[in-house]
Parts: structure tokens; C-alpha cells; sequence
């Protein structure tokens, strides 16, 4: 017994610890999740190089034109340019440079790479959707598996503090004769029963809650809890137009 009031002490102190803690929900969780996770990001890096491959063939489609010019000074013994003749008078030159080219037709190349870009562009757009689309899907079902959990574990806690009521009671009847010691004696059992349940469903929404961290890539130790959607406030389809 001593054991069993040891346990549902400890149970009421994790339900208080829990309220301390930093709440989430599923939107918050999805949010964080989609904002912080890693492949995400390297998707979505992926998706803004392909629209700067498509933007670079598009252009590749207008003329090239380049300017250049340099400048420089001769001295010593030289020739003129200008009487092509022999001069020891310092020269100063300079030259201009105006180049341009213009792709008249290349067997639809460009048309067909631009095209095949579009296409690589659309697809990294789609690939980070449906990466986006997972993430929140796998992150709902943590979500989901840590209330399913931690109701479990709840009616476990339950389970127990009815046992342990009975026990006492059965206990103070056996003290005064009117029931026999096995019946105390099953009831002990069913406690033992009673309390490894309680901690096997504890030690699963700890699972849970560690395996949800992960997703999120959050520290194992940091403060965490979710919070559970009011059930008023859940959609339910009537039965009858289900029908």
C-alpha cells in the first residue's frame, strides 16, 4: 500500500509539473515544425535555384551586347599613329571595344531548355509542398499518439486509486472478520497489476513525447507539453448523414 500511495503521489506531481511547463498545440507544433525542420529548408533551397536556372534561360533569349575600352601611355621611341612615323614625344591612347550577339535560331535549344527548366521548377516547388504535406501529417500523428498516451496513462492513475480504495476498505472488513484474507490478498494483486499498467503508460507518453521532440528537433530535456483540444470544440458528422 505504501508502495501504491508512492506511485499516485508521483502521478499528481507529474500532472503539476506538466501544467508548469510550455504548452503547445497542433497548430503551434505544425508551425514550428515546418519553419525549423532541416529538409525543408534545403527543399526550398533547391526550389529557388530552379527559379534562377528558368529566370537565366529566359534571358539567354535577348541580344549580348559588351563594352570594354583601355588606356595607356607610350613613351620613348615610338610610332605615331597618327603620320606613322618614328617620334620620341610621349603618346597617350586609348581604345573603345563595342561587341554584340544575337542568336538568330538554334533549333528550338533555348525554347526547349526553358521549357525542361520550367519543368524542374514546378517539380522543387512540389517536391517542398508534399515535404510540407508530410511533415504536418507526421507531426499530427506524434501529436495525436502523445494525447492517446497520456489518456491512457490517466486512466491507469485511475485504476490504481480505485484498487487502493478498495483495498482499504476490504483490508478494514478483513481486520474485523467479516471477509476472508484472500479477498485482501486478490486486491493486492490487482494493485501490483494496477500499477505496473500506470507505468508502462507512463513510460510510453515519455516515448512518445521524446519521439515528437525529435520531429520537431527539439532538446530531449527541454520543457515541453502539449495541450488538449476542448471537446466541444472537436467537428463530429452526425451518424444519420453519414448514412
Amino acid at each position: 500500500m505504501k508502495h501504491s500511495v508512492l506511485i499516485i503521489c508521483m502521478v499528481l506531481g507529474l500532472g503539476g509539473l506538466a501544467n508548469a511547463q510550455d504548452q503547445w498545440d497542433l497548430k503551434r507544433l505544425v508551425e514550428y515544425a515546418l519553419a525549423n525542420n532541416i529538409s525543408v529548408k534545403q527543399a526550398d533551397i533547391q526550389a529557388r535555384i530552379a527559379n534562377l536556372t528558368l529566370k537565366q534561360s529566359r534571358l539567354e533569349q535577348y541580344p549580348n551586347i559588351s563594352f570594354s575600352n583601355s588606356t595607356g601611355i607610350n613613351s620613348g621611341r615610338n610610332i605615331d599613329p597618327t603620320s606613322n612615323q618614328f617620334t620620341t614625344q610621349r603618346l597617350v591612347f586609348s581604345q573603345f571595344n563595342l561587341n554584340g550577339s544575337v542568336t538568330l535560331f538554334n533549333w528550338f535549344s533555348t525554347r526547349n531548355t526553358i521549357a525542361a527548366n520550367k519543368f524542374s521548377e514546378e517539380a522543387s516547388r512540389a517536391d517542398v509542398d508534399k515535404l510540407k504535406n508530410d511533415i504536418a501529417l507526421n507531426v499530427a500523428s506524434a501529436y495525436l499518439l502523445v494525447l492517446v498516451s497520456a489518456e491512457q496513462a490517466n486512466i491507469s492513475s485511475v485504476a490504481v486509486q480505485q484498487t487502493l480504495q478498495n483495498l482499504d476498505i476490504t483490508r478494514k472488513r478483513v481486520d474485523a472478520g467479516s471477509l476472508p484474507e484472500l479477498n485482501a490478498a486478490e486486491l493486492e494483486a490487482q494493485l501490483a497489476r494496477d500499477s505496473s499498467t500506470l507505468i508502462t503508460a507512463q513510460a510510453t507518453t515519455q516515448q512518445s513525447v521524446l519521439q515528437l521532440k525529435a520531429l520537431l528537433n527539439l532538446d530531449a530535456a527541454a520543457p515541453f507539453d502539449v495541450t488538449t483540444p476542448p471537446l466541444d470544440r472537436i467537428p463530429v458528422e452526425n451518424l444519420a448523414s453519414l448514412a
